[in-house]
This record gives structure tokens, C-alpha cells and sequence, in this order.
């Protein structure tokens, strides 16, 4: 079995703050250097077609030249291509020589078009690999790599392109080439220099919003566990109110609020079963001491025991039916009231239960109509429970039905189910109630008048027990005029 580890208590504001901060300096960095390394990427390839378009433009101003060189008006040789090297030289910012086809460097944009003034290129020759690749392509080629002998070390990185062009002595190239760190390092510095100014700003509001949005979303959580105390505490009047910051908090505090009143509501259930039951224990318990300690002691007269032994019996019985009924709702609550079925006859049924309050209903002058009118309709359920069932509603109705009232029975089918109702007249339930009494602990009766010997207890176990059988049960009433059950259990 995994066992959950119990992380260090901390504030929720302070944790969803760094939280919220930290995902956006992520997130600022993140997207800082992606921008970064796209912008690098763009900037060395637009940096490459620059280089090689300059390159291809020398090489075919260079080449035109000496294609021409017969109608120039003999202009000095030297002093025209570094014109054209020098134009290259300048517009793209780019060091600009040319070599012969075994990569010495016969000309230097930097040093008037002459290799030999220039102490860099004096003696350098360039690859003889990257040449042949040139020629290869028969175009400009350009590459970034580090090229042996030019630059401070062997790892120095250059852009570069190569144009070859043709002279009456052969093939000549044209190179343009850039170091790599030198052209980047500007615009690097200054993009990061960007960068660096607008993650700042970024972080700053970055930090006022983790700050509100997390007060903003802790605040209702704190006010929610301040109201939790409460309710531990037993005080279930307070709600929580105003919680429209976000759709799931709302949700949670109508869920919340929905808790505190069914709370409430059996919280008022129970303290009033708890008083009802121990009314109900103590006025027989009393009764049962009382009259047997008087026939012990003499105080009764051995001609009047039996009349009270007959009322200590019906205290006794009193007794044993609180204590069935809270087995009842004991197994019920545990899930372990599983009933029995069987083909049971609900007409018989009914009859046989209604017998059982003859002297009672006669008593109270009720007259019980239907009972000759009953559907023969029987449904696979259990006996004992149903019987139960019928009991406790006709029990009801023998108690709220005034003296010379009527209770009416109907038993029918609609080919699904079977349809019982049990109406009585009487004062009726109100509107309020009427959603209330399949409660547990509920007392219609709260004076102890006419419910006296109710436990708030029947009714609840009426629907659980018709609820076992996958039936319904409802209510219709009407003040001043009757209540009236109906069972649909399916047959």
C-alpha cells in the first residue's frame, strides 16, 4: 500500500508565489536565448549570402575587366581591381583578396590591392580544399569554419565565399571573408544587452502579477479554512460569499456552502434525535422502575399488579421498537440490510398489516376504506421488509389522522411497477417539511402531541427499504386536507 509523504507545512501564498515567479524567470530565460540562437542562425546565414553575393559581384567585375581589358584605354591593372576590391571591401565590411587557382594570394583589398604590402596575407595561402570544392560547384561557395593561417589561432571561426573567375591564366577566386567573432560580437552584446534590459522589465511585472494573482488566489482559500474551523467547531452558520474570482473557486464554495446546510441540517437532526431518544428511554425506563419498585414495596395493591404489569409490557415493547429501529438504520447505513426476495402477494400483504391496528382504529373512530378494492398484484420482494413497510405508513396515518378521520388504501399496477398509496385526512405537511421527512431523526410533530411515540426514524427506513427494492417512494400533501404515500416497486 503507497503511503503519501506529508510534505513540511508552509504558506500556500508564499508557495504558489515563488512558484509562479520561478516559472516565469524560466520562461523569460527560456525564450531569451531561443530568440538569441534564432536570431545568431539568421544573422550568419543572411551574413553568408551577403558575403557570397560581394564575392561573386567581385569576381565578375574583376573577370569583365580582364575580358575587356583591350578597349579599357590601358588603365592601370593594379589600380582597377582594388577599386573593385576596395568597393567590396567597404560596402560589406568584410576582408576582400583574391588568390590563383593554388590559393596564393595575389591581391589584398587592405594594402592598395598589393599582397606584398600586406604583412597579414603576405605569405598566406588559402585551402586548396575549399578552391576545389569552388570549382567543383562551378559558383560561389561559402562556409563558416576555422581556415589554417589566418586569424590569432587555428580555432578562429570565419564566414566565407568564394567566386572563381577566369583570366587568360587561368582560374582566380575571388574571397570574402569575416571573422566570425568579430562580426557576431556586436550585434551579440548588443542583443543581449535587449535581452538583459526587457527580461528586467519582465521580471519586475512578472513580480507584481505573481503577487496579486497569488494573494488574490489565496485569499478565498484562507477565508474557506477560517470557515472550516467553524464547522469543526460546531458553528455551521457562517458562508462562504463573494467568491467570483474564478469559476472553480465559485464552484467549491457553492459545493462548500451546500456542505455547511446538509451539516447543519443533520446536525439538527441528530441533536434532536439525541433529545427525542432520550426522552423516549427515559419516560418508559421510569415508568417500568417506578411501578415495579411499588409492587415490590406494597405500595400497589396486589388486586391493581396486573393493570400495570400491562403497562409495564407496553413499556417494554416501546422500548424494543426504538432499539429494532435503530438496528434498522444501523444495518442500513452499513449496507448490510440485503433483502430476501420472493413472489409476494401485496394484497395479502397489505390486509394482514391493516388488521393488526383494528383496536386503534376503532378507538379513534377511523374509518379505513379500500382494503376491498385491492388490485391482486404480487412482485418479487421481501416479505418481512415490505411488511415493515406498510406498518410504519399506516402507523403514520393512524396517528395524524384526527378522531372520525379517514384513511383510504390503493393498491394498482401499470405494468411495470406495482402503484400503493396510503392517504389520510388530517392537517397535512407543509411544503418545507415535505422535503424533509425521509430524513434521519426528522419529526414532523416537534411538540410531542400527536407524534409522541416517533423516533424520527420510520420514514427514513421506509425509503431505504423501498430504495433496496430499486422502488420510489413520494409524498403529496396538502394543508388542512390530507397526506398521502405513494410506493412504486417494480413487479
Amino acid at each position: 500500500m503507497s503511503i503519501l509523504k506529508r510534505r513540511s507545512p508552509g504558506s500556500m501564498f508564499k508557495r504558489l508565489f515563488t512558484l509562479m515567479t520561478a516559472t516565469m524567470l524560466l520562461c523569460i530565460f527560456v525564450a531569451g536565448f531561443s530568440l538569441m540562437f534564432f536570431f545568431v542562425s539568421f544573422w550568419k546565414n543572411d551574413r553568408l549570402t551577403s558575403l557570397a553575393d560581394d564575392a561573386l559581384s567581385l569576381a565578375q567585375s574583376v573577370e569583365a575587366f580582364y575580358r575587356d581589358k583591350s578597349v579599357s584605354g590601358g588603365l592601370d591593372e593594379t589600380a582597377v581591381v582594388s577599386g573593385f576590391m576596395a568597393a567590396v571591401r567597404d560596402s560589406g565590411d568584410a576582408v576582400v583578396f583574391i588568390t590563383d587557382e593554388n590559393g596564393k594570394i595575389t591581391m589584398c583589398g587592405d594594402h592598395g590591392g598589393s599582397s606584398e604590402d600586406c604583412p597579414v596575407h603576405f605569405d598566406s595561402v588559402f585551402p586548396r580544399e575549399i578552391l576545389d570544392k569552388c570549382t567543383e560547384t562551378g559558383k560561389e561557395y561559402s562556409f563558416d569554419e576555422p581556415i589554417k593561417g589566418f586569424g590569432s589561432s587555428e580555432n578562429d571561426t570565419f564566414l566565407c565565399a568564394v567566386a572563381p573567375y577566369h583570366t587568360q591564366d587561368g582560374i582566380c577566386y575571388a574571397v570574402c571573408m569575416q571573422s566570425l567573432i568579430s562580426a557576431y560580437l556586436p550585434y551579440t552584446t548588443e542583443f543581449v544587452r535587449m535581452i538583459i534590459l526587457t527580461g528586467l522589465i519582465a521580471v519586475l511585472l512578472s513580480f507584481f502579477s505573481s503577487l496579486a494573482v497569488s494573494y488574490k488566489m489565496a485569499k478565498p482559500l484562507k477565508k474557506i479554512t477560517d470557515i472550516t474551523h467553524e464547522y469543526g467547531e460546531g458553528n455551521f452558520t457562517e458562508r462562504i460569499s463573494e467568491l467570483d474570482t474564478y469559476s472553480e473557486l465559485t464552484e467549491l464554495a457553492e459545493a462548500f456552502n451546500s456542505m455547511a446546510d446538509n451539516l447543519a441540517v443533520t446536525e439538527q437532526s441528530r441533536s434532536n434525535f439525541v433529545a427525542n431518544v432520550s426522552h423516549e428511554l427515559k419516560t418508559p425506563m421510569t415508568i417500568i422502575s417506578g411501578f415495579i419498585d411499588g409492587m415490590l414495596d406494597g405500595t400497589i395493591p396486589e388486586e391493581d399488579r396486573e393493570k400495570y404489569l400491562k403497562i409495564v409490557s407496553d413499556e417494554v415493547k416501546r422500548l424494543s421498537r426504538l432499539v429494532v429501529a435503530m438496528l434498522n438504520m444501523s444495518k442500513i447505513e452499513a449496507g448490510k440490510l440485503i433483502p430476501s426476495l420472493a413472489e409476494v402477494n401485496l394484497a395479502d400483504l397489505i390486509c394482514r398489516t391493516v388488521i393488526g391496528f383494528e383496536k386503534v382504529v376503532n378507538d379513534k373512530d377511523i374509518r379505513v376504506i379500500g382494503l376491498d378494492s385491492l388490485e391482486n398484484v404480487t412482485a418479487n420482494a421481501d416479505g418481512t421488509l415490505l411488511t415493515q413497510v406498510i406498518y410504519n405508513l399506516f402507523d403514520n396515518a393512524v396517528k395524524f389522522t384526527p378522531h372520525g378521520g379517514t384513511i383510504s388504501l390503493s393498491l394498482t399496477s401499470d405494468k411495470k411497477n406495482a402503484v400503493i398509496k396510503i392517504r389520510n385526512s388530517g392537517k397535512g405537511i407543509s411544503a418545507e417539511e415535505q422535503a424533509l421527512v425521509f430524513d434521519r431523526f426528522y419529526k414532523v410533530d416537534k411538540s410531542r402531541g400527536l407524534d409522541s411515540k416517533s423516533f424520527g426514524m420510520g420514514l427514513y427506513i421506509v425509503k431505504s427499504i423501498i430504495e433496496l427494492h430499486h422502488g420510489t417512494i413520494s409524498i403529496n400533501s396538502e394543508e388542512n386536507g390530507y397526506t398521502e404515500f405513494v410506493i412504486k416497486i417494480p413487479i
